[in-house]
């Protein structure tokens, strides 16, 4: 019995090692990743609009509309407009309407565009005659007249309508 457990033991061995003897002698190549090659595509670059003349009356009529601040308004001001900011914004449109300075009317003067900015000098005139001329910068954006107030120019024009 024994001797029937060394044989049997002695053929699985060779023939292990029969198995071993037929496998090929080199290694694996291990897998390779493929490289990265950066790829550059002629897609020119979007230009920048030119700013008309009505399209930045159009964003400051915008401004003066009728509305709230925390709606459509909030679209004229780059970046948009905050809650706490749009309710001060509110309060100073609700103070020019009592004080009958509603409706404005606007002109601008040096009209400056460099890129998607533009500097300009805006007059404002109120219903009551008074006007003040201020320099404003628009920035091109997502409104209806495409352009927005830098929000600097924004709570400057609303200050001053205190």
């Amino acid at each position: 019995m024994l001797l029937n457990s060394f044989v049997t033991g002695a053929a699985a061995v060779a023939l292990v090692a029969a198995a071993a003897a037929s496998m090929p002698t080199t290694p694996a190549q291990p897998a390779t990743a493929p490289a990265v090659v950066p790829v550059v595509r002629q897609v020119p670059l979007p230009m920048a609009t030119e700013a008309s003349y009505q399209e930045l009356i159009d964003t400051l009529n915008g401004l003066a509309a009728p509305g709230t601040f925390a709606g459509a308004k909030g679209s004229y001001v780059q970046g948009g407009i905050g809650r706490i900011q749009a309710i001060s914004a509110d309060s100073a449109y609700n103070n020019a309407v009592a004080k009958g300075m509603l409706p404005m009317s606007f002109s601008i003067a040096d009209i400056d565009q460099k890129d998607d900015t533009v500097t300009a000098d805006v007059t404002a005139t109120a219903a009551d005659g008074h006007s003040t001329t201020a320099a404003v910068t628009f920035v091109a954006g997502p409104s209806p007249s495409g352009w927005q107030l830098s929000k600097s120019s924004a709570l400057a024009l609303l200050s001053a309508m205190r």
